[in-house]
């Protein structure tokens, strides 16, 4: 069965990575893929259901370069520098509070966060919506 697991594994990498996508317009890192700016190897529109459709790039892709899982990354939801609302759960204690995020971080990443009210630093994981799970 492991040895099933893998090769799936194997396979699915092997198709998120044999990407034919290519870059329509010059994409500036940060920014994300979309039909707007990217297009197939042939020049057609691409399916909003390609796996690298709505990932943004690592570093400026330029026309006609490829788009590949190595040079995208999960959308950042949250950026350094930016206030995000930091809650702490434990059954049916909540506490929230804000804080400013110390680097970006895509979601369900670890994120450091400064408490602004004590002034402490604080590991939590990004939420979908941008607030911050403390642990």
């Amino acid at each position: 069965m492991t040895m099933l697991a893998a090769l799936g594994l194997g396979l699915l990498a092997t198709v998120f990575d044999s990407s034919s996508l290519v870059a329509a317009e010059v994409i500036r890192a940060g920014d994300r893929v979309s039909q707007a700016n990217a297009v197939t190897e042939e020049g057609d529109v691409v399916e909003s259901a390609d796996p690298l459709m709505g990932r943004e790039v690592r570093r400026t892709v330029y026309v006609g370069q490829p788009i590949t899982a190595n040079n995208t990354r999960a959308p950042m939801v949250v950026k350094r520098n930016q206030t995000v609302s930091v809650k702490y759960i434990s059954g049916a204690l909540e506490i929230t509070t804000t804080g400013r995020a110390m680097g970006d971080a895509a979601a369900n990443e670890t994120v450091t966060v400064l408490n602004q009210e004590s002034r402490q630093l604080v590991q939590g994981v990004v939420q979908e919506s941008g607030w911050v799970l403390a642990q």
